[in-house]
């Protein structure tokens, strides 16, 4: 009952007459469970479907809650009734502990043969005499392990994520991880996770990668550094770089250790150390979400079938501190390489509650482009202005002289305004004051005889009086009152048309996955813009619009607003997922 190949199919085929022996009631109980456990195994996966969580009850003592799960071959594993154990009381104990500073907490499928009864041939089957066993009682084995699984490739993320260990020693462990399929011109993103395995000194490094169709800042290499001071204390460190995928076609690249590249200092001292290997990804012009699946339809079958060897599930790692001869918990991390089994009542409730929030974003902006498609009431326009100018004439001026005033706004925006202007020969408020020429009308005391002109700059809202003495004067000022007049509906038009958006609008992505935004400006010549992110846990965006997602799956807010113009302000929302969830 312990067989862990699925094929070929036989069953027994039954007549009358018919000699049934043992081996064709175990053929009859084999096909029933092959079947079941390749249907557990293709279709549901390997891990964790629910319950099994480890706690510390005390210094030395851990439970396991009741739960269910399912192995690489797809065999049930069932807890029935909650365990509590002191360590010492768990296999592997004595062999692992005080290592490495901590120990994984793992099950496995067991089952044994029960309820012996007496064996009528007069010997057993095994020839061990006249006792047989009349049932198999399946059931589970715990126990602890020091060393972690031995591939990298047994949970759901390694569809689509690769991820290398590339350095392992001195109590230290660095490890790589890229997409598997990247879209060709896009983004990607390479995370450097570096764990402390139980080295009490602060330690430092750096290595070199190469980068195949792949480039880091505009460069086919990659250095990396990382020192630990640099960081809060705590047992894991991750380092992302965001690197662009070259315009190829359906291309192998990857991210590679440069050999002899690697420096490392441990405790202020350089440590001999060497690391290897790297990722491999496919830089493609399609969709990497579809090749994924592509992927997996391909090749899922033999990985399956190949993969047949004893994989365990890892339920804990638990954290040890040593006190003289013994050992006692620090802490208990469930689930550390979250090998779970995303079932489909888990996945429909997923389903609705992103779909209810995608559905209040969408009837959100459905309201705000109704409102804004509704009749707008006109918009208060300031569209006359006027004032004065004093022009110093000095001790007067000769025929033909021309005097300016400084340059002065109209306050009616930018665009074309047209200014009159008219002029008063004594400064005095309660002068006459002449517009067009002055030699129409002979006034008395008319002292000041010139043409007047106004230079407006419709780039700045600005303009500039000119002056032209037509005859000699000894005046020495002249008032120039104005009046600028814009078009009230050519000042609504452009108010009107001044718009900021972002593209994409609503998109969905992975847990710390990667998307560039664009702002859009219509009619708005400075089109700077200031990216930030509502919600404080809710991933973080740089100058450029390129975004990262967060840990936590959940719907976050992305604002672009133009520091120019504070009433231009857009936003879009992220939907983030954890792909490893379904």
């Amino acid at each position: 009952m312990k067989n862990l190949k699925y094929f070929p199919f036989e069953r027994s085929r039954y007549f009358y007459g018919k000699l049934l022996t043992v081996d064709d009631f175990e053929t009859e109980q084999k096909y029933m469970n092959d079947k079941r456990r390749m249907a557990n195994r293709f279709l549901h996966g390997s891990g964790v479907v629910c319950g099994m969580n480890v706690v510390r009850v005390d210094d030395r003592t851990i439970s396991m809650e009741m739960g269910l799960a399912l192995d690489f071959a797809g065999r049930e594993i069932v807890v029935d009734a909650p365990v509590i154990r002191k360590l010492d009381m768990i296999d592997g104990y004595g062999d692992n502990a005080g290592e490495d500073g901590y120990l994984y907490l793992c099950i496995e499928y067991a089952e044994g043969e029960t309820e012996p009864v007496h064996s009528i041939t007069g010997a057993g089957a095994r020839g061990t005499g006249e006792v047989e066993y009349n049932k198999y009682a399946e059931g589970y084995r715990i126990f602890f392990t020091a060393q972690e699984p031995e591939h990298e490739g047994f949970t759901t993320a390694n569809y689509y994520q690769d991820t290398k260990t590339v350095y392992w020693g001195n109590g230290i462990r660095i490890k790589q991880s890229l997409r598997r399929f990247l879209k060709a011109g896009g983004p990607a993103v390479l995370s450097i996770m570096v764990e402390n395995m139980g080295q009490q000194q602060s330690f430092a490094f750096d290595y070199e990668l190469a980068l195949t169709c792949l480039q880091y800042n505009g460069k086919d290499r990659l250095q990396v550094h990382f020192d630990e001071k640099d960081f809060p204390k705590a047992g894991r460190y991750r380092l992302d770089f965001t690197l662009a995928a070259m315009d190829v076609r359906d291309a192998e690249g990857g991210a590679q250790v440069v050999s002899d590249s690697l420096r490392l200092l441990v405790g202020g001292k350089s440590v001999t150390a060497q690391a290897a290997g790297g990722n491999l990804c496919r830089v493609s012009g399609g969709s990497a979400d579809r090749a994924v699946m592509d992927q997996y339809y391909r090749t899922a079958m033999e990985d399956i079938v190949r993969n047949t060897y004893q994989q365990s599930i890892y339920l804990a790692k638990i954290a040890l501190i040593k006190a003289g001869p013994s050992y006692y918990i620090e802490n208990v991390e469930t689930m550390p390489f979250r090998q779970y089994v995303f079932n489909g009542s888990l996945s429909a409730a997923m389903n609705d509650i992103i779909l209810e929030e995608l559905n209040r974003l969408r009837k959100e902006r459905g309201e705000n482009a109704a409102a804004q498609a509704a009749p707008k009431a006109p918009l208060p326009v300031r569209n006359v202005a006027s004032g004065s100018v004093v022009i110093n004439l000095g001790i007067g001026g000769t025929e033909g002289q021309r005097f300016f005033s400084a340059e002065l706004s109209h306050g009616l925006g930018l665009g074309n305004v047209h200014i009159g202007l008219g002029m008063a020969w004594d400064i005095n408020d309660d002068a006459v004051v002449i517009c067009g020429s002055p030699e129409i009308f002979d006034e008395e005391g008319g002292e000041v005889l010139a043409e007047m002109a106004a230079k407006a700059d419709v780039t700045k809202g600005t303009f500039v009086v000119g002056l032209r003495l037509i005859a000699a004067t000894s005046a020495r000022h002249v008032r120039i009152h104005w009046t600028a007049v814009r078009d009230g509906k050519e000042a609504v038009k452009d108010q009107e048309q001044r718009r900021l958006f972002i593209r994409p609008d609503v998109c969905e992505l992975g847990v710390r996955e990667t998307r560039y935004f664009q702002a859009i400006f219509e009619n708005v010549s400075d089109q700077r813009v200031k990216w930030s992110v509502k919600e404080p846990q809710g991933g973080e965006i740089d100058e450029n619009g390129m975004y990262t997602a967060p840990n936590t799956v959940g719907v976050y807010e992305i604002a672009a607003e133009s520091p120019a113009h504070p009433e231009l302000r857009a936003s879009t929302y992220v939907v983030v997922r954890d792909p490893a969830q379904g």
